[in-house]
């Protein structure tokens, strides 16, 4: 929901939205004005509601930024704008208040008096009621964007709660791959460290044999040539 324009006939909680951003609002005093600004009362309407704005209204602003919390409060109030009964009530009086510069004992005293004039059926008690009446309201709107924020909250716990399972399950899963791999690593490095006492006992039996076969060939060609002269020399 948005603000209402400035320019707005009534100027309906126009003041009370402006007094959210003054930080330290000048006291007033308790006496009634000489000369009170004439009170705004707004067009009542009793047209419903269609559309509840779309807002986190409980969270702790302690601990938020102070503009945060302005714009809060200003959906707050424009909240209450739409629940506003038709008649001068509460609501009245006390944006007629803030419409003097703040809200205090001596401006809701003066609104009071101006609006009584308006509308006669408008006494303490009236004011009372009604003004619990839309503190009830609001509550029940904090109520239900409460309601609406933990059930949001909830799902995404839940699916918090499902990709922490999912991930670690993946993790642990990594974790093993990880851990056979190493002792894989560390069979094959160990294979490595030992391929040449594996095979040299095999190639020095070749080598030997081929040396034991090169010697044997060489005496048994030198015997033959020894035999050979031994003809060549005594044989006609």
């Amino acid at each position: 929901m948005s603000e209402e324009p400035e320019n707005n006939s009534f100027g309906i909680l126009r003041s009370l939205k402006k007094l959210i951003f003054e930080d330290s609002p000048e006291p007033q005093t308790s006496a009634t004005p000489e000369a009170p600004a004439p009170p705004v009362i707004p067009n009542k309407t009793a047209e419903p509601v269609t559309k509840n704005p779309q807002t986190n209204l409980t969270q702790n602003t302690s601990d938020l930024p102070a503009t945060d919390v302005k714009q809060m409060k200003l959906k707050v109030l424009e909240i209450l704008e739409k629940i506003n009964q038709p008649g001068i009530d509460f609501f009245e009086v006390w944006n007629a208040a803030a419409e003097m510069g703040s809200v205090n004992a001596g401006t809701l005293k003066a609104a009071f008096t101006s609006l009584k004039y308006v509308d006669k059926t408008l006494d303490k008690e009236k004011l009372s009621r009604t003004g619990q009446n839309y503190a009830t309201e609001l509550k029940k709107v904090i109520d239900k964007e409460t309601a609406a924020k933990q059930a949001e909250k909830q799902s995404i716990e839940q699916s918090q709660v499902k990709e922490k399972a999912s991930l670690t399950a993946e993790v642990q899963q990594i974790e093993q791959s990880i851990l056979e791999l190493r002792e894989k690593l560390s069979s094959k490095q160990k294979d490595l460290n030992e391929i040449n006492s594996k095979y040299e006992p095999q190639l020095l039996d070749i080598d030997n044999k081929i040396a034991v076969g090169n010697t044997a060939v060489i005496e048994v060609v030198a015997d033959i040539q020894n035999a050979l002269n031994i003809i060549e020399t005594n044989i006609n």
